[in-house]
């Protein structure tokens, strides 16, 4: 009974990541894209729970309201700059006066909720910022090479100027 337990926990979860994957797929024209530049910009931080390190870089540099912002986002092994490859995550942008959620990339696939999954680790998520002011940007890890984890994540406070 346990083996058999355990098979239909594998199955659901093996299932679900698929499911997440091509759920990309849909997006991927729209929400992620390749890219490899580097920018002055880049704010690297340890998940919570210390499993990832996820460097965020935003262009164009300062950020300026009502123009669009690439967020290009880098999961690596803990401390180190070598990419992490099958990431099971998410992006929250929250302003930070309210505390009100703006944007969450795994909304944009339909299937609000369920994690994002990259297979290279680095991607970048277009996102325009409404007004001037001050925004967190979170990210919560949920998976790391099809294994899920208890949820980490990294917050990053960042300022928007007028356009």
């Amino acid at each position: 009974m346990k083996i058999l337990l355990i098979a239909v926990t594998l199955i659901v979860t093996i299932v679900g990541i698929l499911f997440s994957a091509s759920t990309i797929d849909v997006v991927s024209n729209v929400v992620l894209a390749q890219n490899t530049s580097n920018s002055s910009s880049a704010m690297t931080k340890l998940t919570d729970g210390g499993s990832i390190t996820i460097k965020l870089e935003p262009s164009p540099n300062p950020i300026k309201s009502n123009e669009q912002t690439q967020l290009k986002v880098s999961f690596f092994k803990p401390n180190t700059e070598e990419i992490q490859p099958h990431i099971d995550y998410d992006m929250i942008i929250s302003e930070t006066r309210t505390n009100k959620t703006i944007f969450q990339a795994s909304n944009q696939t339909g299937q609000a909720g369920i994690p994002l999954h990259t297979a290279e680790s680095i991607v970048t998520i277009p996102f325009t910022f409404p007004t001037k002011g001050e925004y967190t940007i979170k990210i919560p890890v949920y998976g790391i090479l099809f294994n899920p984890i208890a949820p980490e994540s990294v917050t990053y406070m960042t300022h928007v100027e007028q356009h």
